[in-house]
């Protein structure tokens, strides 16, 4: 039997290589924390899950690596969506001491890690927290006003 001669010229280069293999495993990372965030309900933990580490060589390729705008989109939707539940929990107070702990809880524990990585949604959080306030303040005094009448 004949023995086939060795075809180098069809062979990857081990720099594309690895560069292809280094790219494959930036992309499965991106979604196995797709995943991790999709089920997260903290949002420090979100914003830790979203930072991927890059290799300098691939710096310069980083719009090549669809992933990475994937888990962008993907840990700004969960901070919409934790967010939303946050407000939720503010509508449902009655008291407006119990509303000012709640949302100072929300402010420190919470809220604190949008400031950097999502300053539009850290900016709505505020002003619609401060609404919620003022209004359950504002229902407040008038219940005490009808009351003071009677």
């Amino acid at each position: 039997m004949q023995e086939l001669p060795n075809r180098r010229k069809n062979r990857m280069k081990d720099a594309d290589f690895q560069y292809t293999k280094t790219l494959e495993a930036i992309d499965i990372e991106c979604h196995q924390r797709i995943i991790k965030i999709r089920q997260n309900s903290h949002m420090k933990d979100v914003v830790q899950l979203k930072e991927v580490t890059i290799p300098e060589g691939l710096r310069a390729h980083l719009a090549e690596i669809r992933s990475l705008h994937q888990l962008a989109g993907a840990a700004e939707l969960r901070m919409r969506e934790l967010l939303d539940g946050h407000l939720v929990e503010l509508r449902a107070q009655h008291s407006v001491l119990a509303m000012e702990q709640l949302r100072s809880h929300f402010i420190h524990r919470e809220w604190s890690h949008l400031k950097g990585n999502f300053p539009l949604l850290y900016r709505n959080a505020e002003t619609e927290s401060e609404k919620l306030l003022s209004r359950l303040e504002y229902e407040t005094d008038a219940r005490r006003k009808r009351q003071l009448r009677r």
